[in-house]
Formats: structure tokens, sequence, C-alpha cells
């Protein structure tokens, strides 16, 4: 009924608008009304649809019993001191009661070995948690890495943002769940599968909000938590798009909070059994293999012919330059043991139902107070509003050094963020604040080609989520300084006590900088400058006083979007 009605629609509005065309409208204005159109007169078909009344299947008592007792045993083996953990830290912690141990990745090579190689050496558990999952290389990898633990009978569970998902990724998953081993649930479900833009329309309050946080744990004894999601411009460094991003590796008791973390979303309300939402394809082919979810994996087929199945991942990290899978290998790992706490929002957020004071951004602020000499932000997207100005500014009047790392419009993934960043510029480095903005590695004539205000997809962009404070607190998690990651999405992040990381962090913001950012300044008559070493030596200074790579449209376009209310929605 609704194809039938959709090719009806198609038919009737195409034959309105052009001859409205023909009545010089412009083809742009019909171009752009067009899928519009589709969106109102398909919302009005789906609109009737409602989520599943239970959103859980019910565990037989079987797999109940066998999830309780891998969950048991993992606690058991954490007590013990035996088993993933002896074979993987060198280092002893010299307070268990106190201390956690971190391990910066910062390689996407790494991000995605460390990955790989826990999910092999994993024996009884892995949880997962993201906003994003593609399906392209890196993705079909990793969901062929636990389907292969979970033959080994490790219980995996996935839990996945449902924003991102896509028909060819619903079958791919469903497949993928259909292991006796396998559970999967999409959290905040779209509403209407088949026409993703129409659940804007439906349910757009609830379904604005999205989980980004991002976990994966292994025998509830080992945890990476950080910027990165699931795919190859994240975890592989030939991706044509490449996210500077950072992921930590945690152990100790920081894990339990991760674990309980974990556990809340899982179990909530809002997370469906995917069985509950999508229905099996009719494709034929997809049941052509003895094992179906094998047969989804096209994305890694030329890495399958150079290598047995098994062997895929390994020949993957050998390609991508990975250095920690011999340490991991070796047990070599040194963790680093310091005091630190994980930090979650709470999942009733989703609905606008949490407590505001237990938000992660309140948590933040809680435990580490007020600035006294020096903070050091770097953030993806960076959109401080009025409020947030202001602080800062007052911060630098009491003495406070402040730096701030994000990117410029080349590099940004998402180029309408610029909008709520770009008109808070000239107030904070007039309050004294150091501003850096990414430098894009992509070559200039082809990015300009391939640029869109709403996506980038050529160039080096930064991703990371981390800021310093003092000479005392680092903070490494999935948080934008914006208000959507304040006030909308939920969170996630460790924040760790130590003395060390806080001050290596802080001297990132050296002259090398300017190898790889533009440094924004004002100048003497108060115009914005941009300034950075030349690509070719890095040592010759450029200075620049227009902002690179904007186009006079884009300009256009980021002053429209900059003067309407949308800044809370970034």
């Amino acid at each position: 009924m609704v194809a039938a009605f959709y090719s009806v629609s198609v038919g009737f509005v195409r034959l309105v608008l052009v001859t409205l065309a023909s009545q010089k409208l412009t083809t742009k204005i019909v171009t752009f009304c067009l899928p519009l159109l589709f969106t109102l007169l398909l919302t009005l078909l789906t609109a009737c649809q409602m989520l599943p009344n239970n959103p859980h299947i019910a565990a037989t008592p079987t797999v109940s019993s066998q999830l309780t007792g891998a969950q048991k045993f993992s606690e058991k083996s954490r007590i013990q001191g035996h088993y993933l953990i002896s074979r993987i830290s060198a280092s002893k912690n010299p307070s268990p009661s106190k201390f956690s141990g971190y391990y910066p990745l910062i390689d996407s090579s790494d991000a995605f070995a460390s990955r790989s190689i826990l999910t092999e050496m994993a024996q009884q558990t892995i949880d997962i948690q993201y906003y994003i999952w593609h399906n392209d290389a890196a993705g079909q990898l990793m969901l062929k890495d636990l389907y292969q633990a979970a033959n080994r009978g490790v219980k995996v569970r996935l839990l996945l943002d449902d924003l991102n998902t896509n028909p060819e990724l619903d079958q791919q998953l469903l497949a993928f769940a259909a292991h006796a081993n396998i559970q999967v649930r999409l959290i905040n479900p779209k509403v209407v599968r088949s026409f993703t833009p129409s659940n804007f329309v439906i349910a757009l309050p609830r379904y604005q909000r999205r989980m980004h946080n991002k976990s994966m744990t292994f025998d509830r004894q080992l945890s990476i938590i950080g910027g990165r999601n699931i795919g190859d411009e994240y975890l592989r460094k030939d991706s044509i798009a490449e996210f500077a991003d950072l992921d930590v590796l945690l152990a100790g008791k920081v894990v339990n909070q991760i674990n309980d973390s974990f556990e809340d979303y899982w179990n909530s309300p809002l997370s469906y059994d995917i069985e509950r939402l999508v229905r099996p394809s009719k494709n034929p082919d997809r049941n052509k293999s003895d094992e179906p979810f094998l047969g989804t994996l096209t994305a890694i087929a030329p890495i399958n012919s150079q290598s047995h199945l098994h062997k895929s991942s390994q020949l993957y990290r050998v390609q991508n330059g990975a250095i920690v899978d011999k340490q991991l290998y070796n047990k070599k790992i040194q963790f680093r043991w310091q005091p630190m706490e994980f930090l979650a929002d709470d999942v009733k957020k989703l609905l606008n139902q949490d407590d505001k004071d237990s938000r992660l951004v309140s948590q933040l602020r809680a435990r580490i107070g007020t600035p006294k000499q020096q903070l050091t932000i770097v953030s993806s997207y960076f959109v401080p509003t009025d409020l947030g100005v202001l602080q800062l500014s007052k911060l630098m009047e009491n003495g406070v050094k402040i730096n701030i790392f994000t990117n410029s419009y080349e590099s940004t993934d998402v180029p309408i963020v610029h909008s709520g960043y770009n008109v808070a510029r000239v107030p904070m480095l007039k309050a004294g604040i150091g501003l850096y903005e990414l430098k894009s590695s992509a070559d200039a004539d082809f990015r300009r080609k391939k640029r869109s205000l709403y996506r980038s997809k050529y160039s080096t962009s930064l991703h990371t989520k981390a800021f310093a404070v003092d000479d005392k607190y680092t903070f490494i998690g999935s948080y934008n300084v914006d208000p959507r990651s304040a006030n909308i999405n939920t969170e996630l992040g460790v924040l760790i006590e130590d003395k060390v990381l806080a001050k290596s962090f802080h001297n990132t913001f050296d002259k090398s900088m300017l190898n790889v950012s533009y440094r924004v300044h004002l100048d003497d008559n108060g115009q914005l400058m941009w300034q950075t070493h030349d690509d070719k030596t890095n040592k010759k200074l450029i200075t620049l006083d227009k902002e690179p790579h904007m186009t006079f449209v884009n300009g256009l376009w980021l002053k429209i979007f900059s003067a309407l209310p949308f800044e809370r929605l970034l």
C-alpha cells in the first residue's frame, strides 16, 4: 500500500512541480521541495505506526543462566587476579581499592587492533555500546570477530543507537543476532524504518535525543571508551576521511562502573531487541550460506580473498600499521594506575525524565570545581553559548590560562555546527583565550569540489572529546562542549586524576601546533586572522585574513544559521 501510494504521489507531485517550474520557478527550488513533500506525504501514511509494546524478548532459562554464569565467572576471575587481566597487564595495581589503570589509544590502527585482539582473547562476555556502527570494512570485521567469539561460547551483547542504521545494516544485524550467544538491541528506535526522515516529524522530541555513548567491555574486566565509533574513518588510516580521535583502555575498579552503566542502558524499556523491530529480508540470496550472517560481509571480500576468513582481522591490523597488537599479545601493556571515576548520563535523559543535577556535565562541575591555573579543551564540536563565553572570560580574568582546539570549517564533518562556534570566536579572543583550529590534510582542489554545507567526507577531521584542568584532572570520553551533549544526547567518559597526564595534555599547545592547525587571533582592527606553518616545510609562518576554504555562499549560509534560534540543538 505504501509503495503504491508513494508511486502515485511521486507522479502527482512531479506533475505539479514541473508545471510550477515552467512558470519561471528554478529547478533548484523544485529539487529542494520534492523530497520535503515526499516526506510529508509518507508521514501521513505512517503516523499511525507504533513501536512494539514489549521491547524485550523473554530470555529462556538456559540463556539467562548462561549469561549469569558468565558474569559470575568473570567477576570471580577478576577477584582471583588471573585470566584476562593477568594476560595483559605488565604492571601491578598498587591499590586495587583506590586506583584503576588506563592506557591511551591515540592511533586509529591501535584503536582497531585493541578491540579486535581483546575480542579474540575474551572467554566469557563482551558488552558493546555505540552511537554509530558502519557497514564497511572496519564495521564488518568487528562483527565477524564478535561472531567468532560467540562460536567459542562468549556471550555477546551489542547495543546501538538507531539513528544511523539502514535497511542493509538492519538485515546484517538481524542475521548476526540469530546466533545463540548473541543479542542485539537498538535504543530509542525509529517508528518508521522504511523512511527515516518521517521519524523527525512523527516523534521529534524523542527522536532527536540520541545515545552518544561509546564503550566496549571484555569479560567485565577491561573496557575501551572514548570518542571513536565503529567504522573505517574511525579505525583505519587509509580511509578517504580519517578522524583524529582518542580512546582509552581501562582496567580495575572503574570497569565495574562501566558495567553498571551498560546494564542500565541494556535493560531500559527504550532498548528493543532487533527481532522486535526488523523483519527478515525476502531476498533468497541471504540464505544461500550455511551461516547467513557470513554471507552479508560483502565489504571485507577483498580482505578475505587475501587471507582465510578467520585471519582477515589480523591482515587488516598488519596493513593498518598497528603497534599495540604486539603489546597485547606479549602482555606488555603498561597501565598507569591512578584514581579515576567513570561518569555517564542516566538513560532517562533520552526521554528528558532524568534528574538534571545527575547529568554528566553537572557531575563534572561537582567533581572538578573551578579551574585555578589552566584549562585545555579539545572538542570536535565546540559551541560554548553566550553563557559559556562569559564563564570562560571570567576564568581568564582570574588568571586561568585557556587553550581550545577544535575543527576549522574546512575540517569539520558537520559544517552546520560551525555556525554555533564562529559567533563566539571574537568575544573569546578579546578575553585572551587561545583558539586553534585543525587543518584538513586533504588535497585542496579535491576538497573544495566535494565540500557541502552539511557534511565533509574527504579530509582529516578532529573527533576527540577531552579536556584537562590544572595539573590534576583529565577527562576523556564522548562528551563535546556543546548544548546537545549537555542537554539532549547521553554521554560518558572517565575523569582521571593524574598530574603527568594533565601536564602532557596542556603541553601539546606548543609551536608544533601550527604544523597541524591554524591559530586564530585578532589584528589591530579586531578582524579575525588565521596563522599557520606552510604544509611543505612546516617552518614558514603564513597569515591569512580570510577563513580558510570558506566560500561566499557557505559563509552566507553560516551567517543565516547563526542568526536562527538553533543553538540549543547544536
